[in-house]
């Protein structure tokens, strides 16, 4: 459990006179026609069965930038089940995983990342292919993984970078829905050392 009061500073938790400040006096946000989230994923044979990128969009105003991971606001959506964030060191790889039973969605905001799928599910119409994507900054998307296609992701750029993960199934660490299998591994046709 998390100790709240050591996380707060006890400078900033004290109470401090107002000058009298309502939520009356707070001007509400005007309403903005908004372009799409992103753009609906266009069916295509040069993807792996069940896999879909979709373009996410930041919008952006002086002080940065927003971008809208998952919304309902187009449609229903898997549930949100478990959330967290990656942190890859410049250069680093995170390959191979896969996934038994859950779908990855692992959107890219940041950064310059490139990920590599590849197909292994028996009877899949696409099993065997190989799909590589470039994702971050300059090119924000959501991937989304089906079980049983391996992935590996590299983060190609000089910076620290993030992503963020929203499978669809609660991480269990006493029965982790995660396979492994090493970079390096010849039976992946892919090599990260590649550019």
């Amino acid at each position: 459990m998390l100790d709240v009061a050591a996380m707060i500073s006890p400078i900033k938790s004290a109470f401090v006179a107002s000058p009298g400040v309502t939520l009356a006096d707070f001007e509400p946000d005007a309403p903005r026609l908004l372009a799409p989230v992103r753009a609906a994923p266009a069916p295509s044979s040069d993807l792996i069965d069940g896999v879909t990128v979709l373009a996410l969009t930041a919008h952006s105003d002086p002080r940065g930038s927003l971008c809208e991971l998952l919304t309902t606001r187009e449609g229903s959506i898997e549930p949100i089940v478990h959330v967290y964030q990656v942190t890859a060191l410049p250069g680093s790889i995170r390959a191979w995983v896969c996934h038994r039973r859950q779908y990855d969605r692992l959107a890219f905001v940041s950064g310059q990342f490139r990920i590599a799928l590849y197909d292994i599910r028996p009877g899949s119409p696409t099993r065997t292919m190989l799909n590589v994507f470039i994702l971050g900054r300059e090119r924000p998307g959501l991937l989304r993984i089906p079980p049983q296609v391996v992935h590996g992701v590299q983060n190609l750029g000089g910076e620290t970078a993030s992503f963020v993960n929203c499978p669809t199934t609660v991480y269990d660490p006493s029965n982790p829905d995660k396979c492994r299998l090493l970079e390096r591994d010849p039976r992946i046709p892919f090599s990260f050392d590649e550019r």
